[in-house]
């Protein structure tokens, strides 16, 4: 009976140490990209998890864990201007279509031909792209709280409501003066406005990256390099039909991106496409975890 036991006992203490998320440094595109990953390959289909601002791929553990033990390998990278060794210099290296290479790039370091694809606000805006310039490799989409491109730049250019929830993006196009704001009284702003449901860890990692040199600037240059321009670049990405099985969840208290441009998202989807909307903030992943993986879960599983 203690031998019994025993081995119960050391066959879940070797499952625990195997499912620990490590942060690793992957290869690609020209940078080194530092990157969350659990599993392996080998132990079932691939997902990448793309973050957003003002976040890192730290945001993603507790569901990278939870996709583990469904079955999943999971890789969530620190973004271009995030990694400390893949910030290169000036706005114009942040188009949205160079940072879908990277995340290609990664997924051919890790010698996966094909994935699942997950990401929030900017991070969506990014499996936008990967979508779009990539779809022989992408094996489902899960966008969150970010709706389709094409959308967004319509309602930003002519829907009153997300013209007035999109005012803040016109402040981080000045140089400067942003970045001091942000991280005067220790993240203050970020703190009140964006970390609210964030643990002390989460926030004790993404300040870690945001202090680092030019990290804060070269995140600020997503906005810089693509928002003013998002119809145009909409159009360059081939999303006018996404045959790409896809889900948009969005939380119906976002400040930041309202019902019209998630709406109007359906008219760009020609393959299977659903709209799960909670009742959660912009932030879902710390607002209404259980509720958005049950979501995921159910996508996942329908396409894996």
């Amino acid at each position: 009976m203690k031998i019994v036991t025993l081995f119960i006992f050391l066959s879940f203490s070797i499952q625990m140490m195997a499912t620990e998320i490590k942060v690793e440094q992957i290869k690609a595109n020209g940078f080194e990209f530092t990157c969350r990953t659990i599993g392996s390959p080998s132990d079932g289909p691939a997902v990448i998890l793309l973050h957003g601002f003002p976040e890192t791929s730290h945001m993603w553990e507790s569901t990278m864990q939870h996709l583990y033990e469904q079955g999943y390998y999971c890789i969530a990278p620190d973004m271009r201007g995030y990694s400390p060794n893949a910030r290169p210099k000036g706005r114009k290296n942040y188009a949205v279509g160079m940072i879908a290479k990277d995340i290609v790039g990664i997924a051919d370091a890790k010698e996966l031909t094909d994935f699942h694809l997950m990401g929030h606000d900017w991070g969506s805006a990014i499996g936008w792209a990967v979508v779009g310039l990539y779809p022989q490799r992408v094996k489902s989409w899960l966008a969150l709280s970010v709706p389709h491109l094409s959308a967004l730049g319509k309602a930003v250019k002519y829907d009153a409501t997300q013209k007035e929830m999109s005012s803040y993006a016109k402040v981080f196009q000045l140089s400067f003066l942003p970045e001091a704001v942000l991280k005067a009284k220790d993240y203050k702003r970020l703190k009140e406005a964006c970390w609210y449901l964030s643990t002390p860890e989460q926030i004790v990692a993404y300040k870690e990256v945001f202090s680092g040199k030019r990290a804060l600037t070269t995140c600020l240059h997503y906005y810089r390099k693509n928002w003013k321009q998002m119809i145009k670049i909409a159009e360059g990405l081939n999303i006018s039909a996404v045959e790409i099985p896809t889900t948009l969840i969005w939380g119906n208290k976002d400040t930041a991106l309202g019902r019209k441009s998630i709406e109007d998202s359906q008219q760009y989807m020609k393959g299977a496409y659903e709209l799960v909307e909670l009742d959660a903030s912009h932030w879902l992943i710390q607002d209404k975890p259980k509720a958005v993986w049950k979501a995921i879960d159910a996508h996942l599983m329908k396409y894996k």
